[in-house]
């Protein structure tokens, strides 16, 4: 027979497993809001009502919208600060460890549609220099920790190219760069072509230059005749 403190036990685990999908609920409706209208269209109202929740509910929860968007910075910059998924194995050739990372970094978090709602709250937050240096202390812890592991990840790459980091900050750029311009209609053509070429660049990035490679000149500038 369960016991009068097993049952309180019970009971509050329920009670926080209800806390915590409620806030779930919360969260997902803003992140939502934020990828169709930007931050200035997630309004608590519109949030609450996306969640199935009263307003006194979300502020039940999270007390204040700067609370509520210091938790949005919480969950938006987790995925990119866990790269475990996108990192190929070792064994593969250059080429393949190239294209399988590239191909990963994009589907997992750079071109996934929250990727974008991340930018607007980033964007939105700018003019909170509290949130915003939030946000800013998590680039710099992410940041190195990224680079790091490409650098181990394509070893060619520390004895083929003269400063691995900022190859690793290039590449890490240019997936970026894609992201944020996936608020606009990209086509699967171009999105494609764009990572191709990525990949290409990791691959020369890590190729030892052939001796008596022939280098590209730039071209004779024609000399003007003077005119007759």
């Amino acid at each position: 027979m369960p016991t009068l403190t097993s049952r309180s036990a019970s009971s509050r685990r329920t009670q926080e497993e209800r806390s915590h999908a409620t806030q779930s609920r919360i969260i997902r409706s803003a992140l939502r809001l934020l990828e169709k209208k930007g931050i200035q269209g997630a309004n608590l109202q519109d949030i609450a009502r996306g969640a199935r929740v009263t307003l006194g509910a979300l502020q039940h929860h999270f007390g204040s919208r700067q609370a509520l968007m210091e938790r949005l910075i919480d969950e938006v910059m987790a995925p990119l600060s866990d790269d475990s998924s996108v990192w190929p194995l070792p064994a593969l050739p250059l080429e393949e460890r190239a294209k399988a990372f590239v191909e990963a970094a994009w589907h997992s978090m750079y071109g996934a549609p929250s990727y974008v709602a991340a930018w607007s709250l980033f964007f939105g937050c700018k003019a909170s220099p509290e949130l915003f240096a939030r946000i800013g202390a998590g680039r710099a812890r992410n940041d190195p920790v990224f680079f790091d592991r490409f650098v181990e990840h394509f070893p060619e790459i520390v004895a083929s190219c003269p400063d691995p980091r900022h190859c690793a900050g290039l590449v890490f750029a240019s997936l970026r760069g894609m992201g944020v311009l996936n608020v606009f209609t990209v086509s699967n053509e171009e999105i494609d072509g764009q990572l191709q070429m990525l990949s290409w660049m990791i691959i020369q990035a890590g190729t030892p230059a052939k001796s008596g490679r022939a280098t590209a000149r730039k071209p004779a500038r024609k000399s003007r005749k003077p005119a007759a």
